[in-house]
Formats: C-alpha cells, structure tokens, sequence
C-alpha cells in the first residue's frame, strides 16, 4: 500500500468508527427508495475513500441483469450510457476469480474489464472493487463499484464492505416498506373497489369504476366483454387505450383468443417482438398485461393494462389486475342479468301498452261501418296511443291511380284531408304499388321522397299498406323528424293495426255496398207492390172511367154506378199509396217511437185486411233507441209476410240485456229448409235476417207446414257502441 493509501485509511478510521457506521445504515433505513438511498451511500464512499467515481446497480429479481442507479463522479453523458447498459450474468459471473477476491468483494484490473461496458475507459483508470449488497440470507441484491487508482488494503475494503452490508439491509428495509405500501394500496384499491361496484346494479358504473381504478393503479386500463354471440367489444376504457372503446376485438387467434379459450392470464414484456397482434392496442405500447373476467366456470370478458415502456410488469402487477378482474367479475354478471331483466320488464310493459293500443283501436274500428268516423278516430288513437309525431292514412282509388289522403293526426293539422297523391309517386306510392312495408332512416336519402311543403323538417318515414284478400286497400303513413326514428319493432306494431284497418275498410265498403242493394231491394219492392196494387187499380180505374164514358151516350142511367165504383177504386188505390209511404218512413216512428208505430202500423192491417193482431210490449222501448228504424222494418216485413196467410199474434219484448221480437201466426206454415219455388220466394226472411246481422243480432225461423209459423229476432244491447243508449 502506498503512503497516500495509508493517509487515507488513517483519515477514514478517525472520521468513521465502527459505531458512525452503524448509526449510518440505521439513517440510511429511513429513506424513501432504494434508488436515493444508494445515492447517498455512493457519494459517502466516494468522499469518505477517495474513489474518483463510485456509482451503484441493483439486480433485477426476474432476470439477474443489474441495472445502474445511482452515480458519484460520473458525468452525465455518461450516468445515460450506464442506465441504458444493463449487465448480464454472463458479463459479471466471469470477472468473479479467485485471485481477484479481496475479502467478500473483487478487485478487478481495467484490463480484463469488459469492453462493451461504458466505465472500462471513463471511469476506471486502473482497477474497480465490485462490493456485493448483500441482504438477509447473504441473498444478493445489487453491487457498488469504485473506481481504484492502487491497490486497496484490506481494513479499506472491509469498511466499504460494512457499508454496503448497511445500505444492503437499508434498501431491503426500503423495499419491504415498498412492498408493504403496495399491499397496503392493493388492499385498500380492492376494498374501494368492491364497494363502489357491490352498491350498483348500473353496468356503466361498475365499468367506470373499474377503469378508474386501473387507470390510478396502473397508468391505463380496458374492459371488454363477450356478448351473447361470443364477439369480445371494448365497453370501457382509459387513455391511451380510449380510442378503442366500442371497437370490436379479433377472437380467431392470439392472445386474445388465448386468453378468453384458457382462461388464464397473459403478459407481454415487449409486444413488438413477442405479440405482434397486440398491435391493436396501438403502435407505441411496448407491454401489457391481459386478465380474463371469469364467471360460473366461463370467461365472461378480459381486462387489460399497458404502458409504453418494455418490461415494465411485474408478478405483482399481474396478481393486482387478476384480483381486481376478480373482484368485478360477479358484479359485472349481476348488472348484465339485471340490466336484460329490466329489458324483459320493460318489453313486457311495451308489449302490454301496444296491446293496450291496440285493443282501443279495434273497438274503434269495430263500433261503426260508417269509415268517415272511424278511421279519424283510429289514426288520432294510433298517433297519441303509440306517440308518433305523424300520422297519415290514405285509400287508394283504384279509378283513378290516385292515395287519397282521409285521415290525419299529429303535428300537422289536417287542413290536407282529401289531398291526392298518385300511386306512382312518393314512398307511400311505392307502399301502395309493392304491397311491402317501406321504411327511409333517412328521406333525403330516397330518390322517391315526396315532402309536403309545410313538413320540411321530416327526417324519417314508414309506409304500411292496407292489405285485404291480396289486394291493396291504402297506406298508413308515420313521418318523424328523427333520423332513424322509426324501428323494425314500429313496422311490426303498425303492420298489425295495418291489417285491423284493412279489414275495417273493407267490412265498412261491404256494408255500403249491402246498403246500396238494400234500397235497391226496396226499391223493387215498392215497385212489385205498385205493379201489385196501386198499378192494378189506376189501370181499373182507367177501364171504369172509359165505360162510364161510353154508357153516359148509350146508357146514362148506369154511370151513376160507374161513378161509384170508380170513386170506391180511387178511394182503395189511395189507401194503398198512402200505406206504401208509411212504410218508406212512417211519421209515428219518428214523432212518437218504436212501440206506437208498431200498434198503428198493426191496426192500420187489422183493419184493411179483417186480422186479429195482439201487439204485447215487455220493458221499456228506451232499450231499444238508435235501432227502431230496422226494427221497425223486420216488424213490418214480418207482418207483411203474414198477411198473405191467416191470422197472428205479435209479442213485441224489450228487456235491459235485449231486444227481442216475436211474431207468431197460425196460418199454414212452411218449410224454412225448402228451396224456394218461385221468384221471390222468401226473399222477405232474407231481407230480415240481413237486418238482424247488422244489429248485431240473431234471427231464426220455426215452422212447419200446416202449424203456422214463428219469426224471433233477438239483439243485444250490452257491448254495442254508438247505437244504442241506456234509459236514464
């Protein structure tokens, strides 16, 4: 040892006695991290031994690799080329000979150093000591390197080598509090965690949540999971990774796909070399970490951290995300199930308001044939039962190719009822030409749009063609000024009321038409009982007049007799037009009710024809107000039909649950299943069981030839709507 050698050891012993050294490592305890811990230790040796440059690495427990961390008398530049130069064991094992050893630490000469590390020519100007840190169990931990111009004496090394066991002991204390901390912070992160996602059953909580405390745990984060046709979709994420939030992941191969098939975790120290396909987490993120969210035994979904440093996750990360997947995983599950229960719920209420809506319009739609009531009434209750902001309803014109527009509701007043539209034109038209549902998400969008000048803001329109026995009737039309606002589930709905609509149209046309032939049928009735009756006697008085006229020359004396019989005739043929109007529409009827009609219209026919007519009445006739006129008509057919046989009795009966008629005579009868033998024949018993199935009622025949005959006609009143009132 040289002089200078023996002052510095000589100035170390008076400045660090053995009891400084152990006060020193107790401080150095005290510290923050190990990384400004040796820094301290680092610059004391090199003060306190004179080294030119001291600097320390600690080794990596995963790899053995010791990374530089702390520098004394080391430029910059230089402390940059140390970080970034990690050492190997096949670097250092090596250097380790016996005849370098001094003491529990090395002295290596510059020469055998190795070439590629930056401190062989920097920093080593003749020889380095590598003191180990060495920890509890003698278990490495890192190394201190000195710098040594000479050759060290042994009372100098083993000082450097009672400090390095002191910032040994100091760094394991500093990483256990590290570790104690992390645990502490995993415990509390979990605790946290469970709460906030254990009080909600609202999934985007819990997802939210759940990346707010990856994000402060790790830095980023990412949910994903699998829906109910296995596609794994990103539903939750934290920068950088929020770009691909509602993206959908490749499951076909890779980690991914290894992930969710093995259920296990999966972690990539450098994606670019060793998992290509995490590309899709983005081009800079170098590591990551993958856990499956795990349910009943199945993977549910996965979560995900990453960082743009290689090589940054340690075992400790990868059980902090897994807990946290599992801890998670069953809220997530319990908000999935409560979340497709609520849309069940939901479904149902919708389902049961439709049918709710549904039901108000066939009432509507059912209570009158008369289609100028009924289909106003039905496109308001379609527009306000199912919130529509637009209703239209067209019928076609076969005639003339024209969409007449007949009903409307919403938005728009409907000042353009009776607007026409041609088939050719416009989605309705293109509804009504191809008997098919038309739906525009967007109308600007659709060639064929036909905007009306005041509904500029429409944005979205269905068409749906009335449609009975295969053949177009109309189209009902919904306009919103929402893009898309109109669904597949609104198309369904409305092609069901579609169909009540098309049958009502059609069932109301029915009815016009049966009322056309009624009148017609009446009107050739008037005529036959014309040709019958009156046309018979004009056509005598015609004879009568013109033998009065030629006897009053040759025989005056028996005009007077012609004279009489004429009058007679005029007098009968009078009798029988007046009759023929009171059957058109008689004024008792309207003047004085249902009941007093029948009784005069009953004398009237006992007196003409010499009957004996019995006219009983049961209840109150108020039962029967809004359907006397076709009550009155099956009556009087009935009595009519009567005449031509004997004489009868008629029981009129009026009860609070219906009206019913019963005319019984005891003339010859007949055969209510005979075909018909001559033209006209029965024709009345069809013209009153036409009008008994418009009121809604039943009508039957019982006969039988020579045992008289029995007409009942019963109608209900309970359930009708709009004919019919109850008595106050």
């Amino acid at each position: 040892m040289t002089d200078s050698a023996h002052m510095a050891a000589d100035s170390t012993h008076r400045t660090l006695p053995l009891g400084d050294l152990l006060a020193f490592g107790d401080a150095l305890r005290a510290d923050d991290t190990p990384e400004s811990l040796l820094a301290e230790v680092v610059e004391t040796l090199r003060r306190i031994v004179g080294s030119p440059a001291v600097y320390a690495r600690l080794r990596d427990l995963d790899s053995d690799t010791l990374y530089a961390v702390a520098f004394a008398g080391v430029d910059a530049p230089l402390v940059e080329r140390l970080r970034a130069t990690p050492i190997g064991p096949a670097i250092y094992q090596p250097l380790l000979r016996p005849e370098y050893r001094q003491s529990s630490s090395y002295l290596i000469p510059a020469a055998v150093l190795p070439p590629d590390v930056p401190d062989t020519e920097a920093i080593i100007p003749a020889s380095a000591l590598l003191t180990p840190l060495r920890g509890r169990g003698d278990r490495l931990i890192g190394v201190i390197v000195l710098a040594w111009p000479d050759q060290p004496d042994l009372v100098t090394v083993r000082m450097v080598e009672a400090i390095a066991r002191q910032a040994a002991l100091a760094v394991e204390n500093v990483r256990l509090a590290e570790r104690s901390a992390r645990l502490l912070a995993k415990e509390q992160l979990l605790a946290e965690l469970g709460r906030a996602v254990g009080a909600t059953l609202d999934l985007d909580t819990i997802l939210h949540q759940t990346i707010d405390r990856l994000a402060a745990a790790f830095g980023s984060g990412l949910v994903a999971l699998l829906d109910n046709q296995e596609t794994l979709m990103v539903v939750a994420a934290a920068p950088p990774l929020d770009t691909l939030i509602g993206r959908q992941l490749p499951l076909l191969s890779g980690s991914l796909a290894w992930v969710v098939q093995s259920g296990q975790p999966f972690v990539v120290d450098d994606c670019r070399l060793h998992a290509p396909d995490m590309a899709l987490f983005g081009p800079d993120i170098a590591s990551c970490i993958i856990a499956p969210l795990r349910s009943g035994g199945r993977v549910i979904g996965m979560l995900s951290v990453v960082s743009r440093q290689a090589g940054v996750f340690s075992d400790e990360d990868v059980d902090l995300l897994e807990a946290i997947a599992a801890q998670v995983s069953g809220p997530v599950v319990s908000a999935r199930l409560y979340a497709e229960s609520q849309r069940l719920a939901a479904q149902v209420q919708r389902r049961a308001d439709q049918l709710a809506v549904l039901n108000s319009i066939a009432r509507i739609v059912t209570a009158t044939l008369d289609l100028r009531e009924s289909l106003p009434l039905a496109t308001e209750q379609i527009q306000r039962g199912f919130g529509y902001p637009q209703v239209d309803l067209f019928l076609l014109e076969e005639e003339a190719n024209e969409l007449i527009l007949v009903a409307s509701a919403g938005r728009y007043a409907p000042e353009r009822v009776g607007y026409r539209q041609h088939i050719n034109l416009g989605l309705v038209g293109r509804a009504a030409r191809s008997g098919r549902i038309v739906r525009a998400e967007d109308v600007a969008a659709e060639a064929d749009y036909l905007g009306l000048s005041e509904r500029l803001d429409i944005r979205s329109e269905l068409c749906v063609p009335l449609i009975s026995n295969g053949k177009t009737l109309g189209v009902l039309n919904i306009e919103s000024p929402e893009r898309a606002g109109l669904t597949e589930e609104d198309a369904a709905v409305l092609e069901t009321v579609a169909d009540m609509l098309a049958g009502a149209v059609e069932n109301g046309r029915l009815y016009q038409r049966a009322q056309q032939a009624a009148a017609l049928e009446e009107r050739n009735r008037l005529a036959r009982e014309l040709h019958d009756s009156v046309s018979q006697q004009l056509f005598s008085m015609t004879l009568t007049a013109q033998a009065a006229r030629s006897q009053f020359e040759r025989n005056p004396a028996r005009v007077p007799a012609l004279l009489d019989r004429l009058h007679e005739t005029a007098t009968a043929a009078l009798a029988e037009m007046r009759a023929l109007i009171f059957q058109l529409r008689p004024p008792a009827l309207r003047d004085q009710g249902l009941v007093a009609a029948i009784q005069q219209h009953a004398q009237h026919l006992a007196h003409r024809e010499g009957l004996r007519i019995e006219l009983n009445v049961i209840g109150d006739e108020r039962h029967a107000r809004g359907i006397e006129q076709p009550l009155f008509r099956i009556v009087q057919e009935a009595l009519n039909n009567i005449v031509k046989h004997a004489a009868a009795r008629n029981v009129h009966e009026f009860n609070a649950d219906q009206v019913a008629i019963r005319v019984i005579d005891d003339g010859k009868g007949f055969d209510p299943a005979a075909r018909p033998s001559g033209e006209g024949r029965h024709l009345g018993l069809l013209s009153m069981r036409e009008r008994a199935a418009e009121l809604g009622g039943s009508f039957n025949v019982h006969s039988r030839p020579g045992a008289g005959a029995e007409v009942e006609v019963v109608v209900p009143l309970r359930g009708r709507h709009g004919n019919l009132e109850r008595p106050e």
